[in-house]
């Protein structure tokens, strides 16, 4: 039952992520680690012993360090990308405000003489 329920969610996801115009790395990255937690639900003696060929106690330490190390990655690629679109946007400002700027006229430069 909480297989079909996962596989179900995992091909809205799927068509979630498609729908946003992700390259086809991502989507296959995407699709994969979802398959591979329906996987690790299904048959949870796997995680147990892919955690003690890691040297991992339980298997659900082992889950937890994925989830740890996921949420580094994924808070590492927003910084960065936030970074870059922060870069861009000053850029397009400094070019706007360079083609924008205006010549002062010679009264007020000789405004502030009595």
């Amino acid at each position: 039952m909480i297989v079909s329920v996962l596989s179900v969610l995992l091909v809205f996801l799927t068509v979630y992520i498609a729908n946003h115009r992700l390259s086809g790395w991502q989507l296959a990255l995407a699709v994969f680690v979802g398959l591979f937690g329906v996987v690790l639900v299904s048959v949870p003696q796997l995680t147990s012993r892919l955690a003690s060929l890691l040297g991992v106690g339980r298997g659900t330490d082992l889950l937890l360090y994925f989830a740890i190390m996921g949420g580094l990655f994924v808070s590492a690629h927003f910084y960065f990308r936030f970074k870059k679109q922060e870069r861009d946007i000053v850029e397009v400002v400094r070019a706007l405000a360079i083609a924008n700027a205006a010549t002062p006229s010679p009264a007020s430069r000789t405004s502030g003489k009595n």
